[in-house]
Parts: structure tokens; sequence; C-alpha cells
């Protein structure tokens, strides 16, 4: 019989972005399945403390130079089945690491990118070095695979993906998760109280980090708020965030007359009241996504959604399909969407909570760590049939 694989989670920033996020809520749903899972982490960070607190065991580590030493220390002395890592940053030290080790462990790298690995070497040599490796989503697959060309685009990052090369059949798509414990449907008033907003507004939304050059679309956000004053004259708007952009929003807002109109709110750790705060979610995202998380909490909220087309948001968006897909780049489309979905409403009751069963019994943080349990179990077996032949 199988013996339980033992895994290690590797994750040298912890500092709050989306991938992290999803190492601690992996990490989560493992040990809630009676895994033994263990995170080799930085322990001074802004995420620690959540980790600690669902009593996950961790490991200091951070990239360096001893690092890699390190890392083959706690796959021997733990007996390490499964080597985990997610930022692109750990791929190599969680290659190199394993490779030192007897017997070795299985490789498994997330791709939470919609691009492929940037240095020449990770695109030719990283997919044979590894024995998966997971797209967040079919688009992102898709890129790893053959590449995604758009020459045109005014963002240039969207001109030129290249593929990585290697054997494609060891990408795996696995879904990100969320957690629906947290998303779910409630009334919070006291937000929209505290901004001074009234039952007669209807208030959009916006959530995630600005920095430049484009931010998630935070300009453009700006600029439908702008253009929809005529026909949207009870609408309102809400960006929170963080990022090095924040002078010239605050700046664009007061240029364009927007005070009482636009609010900025920063980064919070209460995301999950925020969104129930609002009466839709604008995710108008111009630059490359690998899937959006953020498109899934606001449904398990039971949100109507506006964003766009981009990369691999649609695939998130087929999950309940409640608000509008508009194309990127278009503020007569924003607009128009907002329009929309303003004059529909909020969604009945019964709607928000069919959204949320909907999100709960398919991106629910543990699927994905169910979904993830089955790749490392098939991994170990097939190590196994291998070595009886």
């Amino acid at each position: 019989m199988q013996n339980e694989p033992r895994i290690l989670l590797i994750d040298s920033v912890l500092q709050g972005g989306g991938t992290d996020n999803q190492v601690i809520l992996l990490a989560r749903g493992l040990q809630e399945l009676g895994v033994s899972v263990l995170v080799a982490c930085p322990q001074n960070t802004e995420l620690f403390d959540q980790l600690k607190s669902y009593g996950i065991e961790s490991v200091h580590w951070g990239k360096k130079i001893s690092g890699f030493y390190k890392l083959w220390k706690i796959i021997k002395s733990r007996k390490i089945s499964v080597l985990h890592a997610h930022h692109g940053r750990d791929y190599w030290p969680a290659i190199l690491s394993a490779s030192w080790t007897t017997p070795k462990p299985k490789i498994v790298l997330t791709r939470h990118m919609a691009k492929s690995p940037g240095s020449w070497l990770s695109k030719h040599y990283l997919l044979n070095c590894c024995d998966c490796m997971v797209a967040v989503s079919r688009f992102t697959k898709k890129v790893l695979v053959q590449g995604d060309f758009d020459p045109l685009c005014p963002i240039k990052e969207r001109h030129k993906r290249e593929p990585i090369r290697g054997d494609h059949k060891k990408i795996r798509v696995i879904y990100g998760g969320i957690d629906t414990q947290r998303f779910y449907p409630r009334k919070v008033l006291y937000l929209r109280e505290k901004l001074g907003i009234e039952a007669r507004h209807f208030l959009f939304g916006m959530i995630g980090s600005y920095d430049f050059p484009l931010g998630k679309g935070q300009l453009d956000f700006l600029e439908a708020a702008d253009c929809s004053r005529n026909f949207l004259p009870h609408g309102r708007f809400l960006i929170i965030g963080r990022g090095n952009m924040q002078q010239l929003l605050e700046e664009k807002i007061k240029r364009l007359s927007l005070e009482g109109r636009v609010f900025l709110v920063p980064h919070t750790s209460e995301i999950e009241n925020w969104i129930n705060a609002l009466d839709c979610l604008v995710h108008p995202a111009i630059a490359t996504e690998a899937f959006g998380l953020v498109i899934l909490e606001a449904f398990a909220c039971g949100k109507p959604v506006i964003t766009t087309t981009i990369d691999g948001i649609p695939e998130a968006f087929q999950a309940c399909q409640v608000g509008k897909l508009i194309p990127p780049w278009s503020t007569p489309d924003l607009c128009q969407a907002l329009a929309d979905i303003a004059a529909t409403g909020p969604l009945p009751e019964e709607k928000k909570w069919e959204c949320h069963k909907k999100i709960e019994l398919t991106f629910s943080y543990k699927v994905m760590a169910k979904n993830m349990l089955n790749l490392y179990n098939q991994l170990l077996i097939e190590t196994t049939e291998r070595r009886r032949t």
C-alpha cells in the first residue's frame, strides 16, 4: 500500500500576494485531510502569523546560498516525498536540493502567472527537471505549451509570451481555491456608513494592488467613474489596495473632481467584509491574468462581477456567469456594463446563496487540496510502479 505523502511546500516570499495566500490555503487544506505538510518560508513576514494560527508547521527558510543545503537537510531528515515550489525564484532551489537526496522526492512546480519563466535556462530545462508543473488555469497551460503572441496590443508584456520547452505532458491544470467559510453572503452596512454611502447609492468596487506601470486597471476605473456621472448619478466607486500608484490615483481623483464619488481604501485584512459592502465587483484587468481568484471571492459573496476577457479570466467568470464580460481597454464598454448592472440591481438572496454553493463545490481551498493530493499520490504511484518493472 502506498505510504501517505510527506509534503514540503516552499515559499521564500510569504508577503501577502495571491501566490502566498494559495500556499497557506493549500497547506491548510492538506492538513485538514490528515496529510503531513511542512512549509519552508521566512518567519518575519506579513502572512506568517496567519500560517501559525492554522497550526501549520513551518521551518525558517529564505532564498540564500545556504538555503540549498538547508532544504536538503529538511528533505532528508523529514523523509519528504513531495517538494512543491510556487514562486519562480524557488523553482531551481527546489530542484537542486532534491537532486542531492536519495531517494529523490517528487518535484512539483506551480505556475501562478500567465507566462513562462523569464530566463533562457528555465524556458529550456525547467520542465525536464521537475516531475510536474501545475498550471492554475487552462489559459496558463496554453501559454506554457503554445505561447501567446499579441504584437499589436498596447500592453508590451502581452506582445510575446513564449512557451516552455520540454515534455508538455508534465503540465497539469489544477485551479486555485478560496476560503468559502470566509467569503459568503452577509450584510455589512457599517463599512458603507463609514464612507457616507447611502442605501440609494450603487457601490462598485475594485480590489487589488496598483503598482506602476499599469496596476489592474484602476485608471480605467476612474475614467469610467467620471464618464458615468450623467447616467449613474447615484454611482459610487471604491478602490481597495496598495501600491506605488497611490499618489497618481489621488491626483487623478482630485483633477477629475471625483471626491465624494470615488474612495481609496488601504489594503485590509477584512476584504470579505468590503466585498459584501459592494453592490458589484469590477475587475477591469488590462495586462496579464492567469485566472482571477477575486472574481470567485465576489461570486461566493453573491456579488455580480464586471471583468474583462483577458487571459484566464473567462474561466473564473464561467463559475457563475453573473455580471458582464467586456473587452479590455474600453471605457465605453465598461460604462455600459456599469449602467446595465446598476439597472439590474443587487442579486436576490436566493441567487446569492446559489452562487456561493457553486463556488464551494468547485473552487474552495478544500477542493484544491484534494485535487493536489490526488496529483501527489499519482506521481508517487507512478514511481513505485516504475521501480517494480
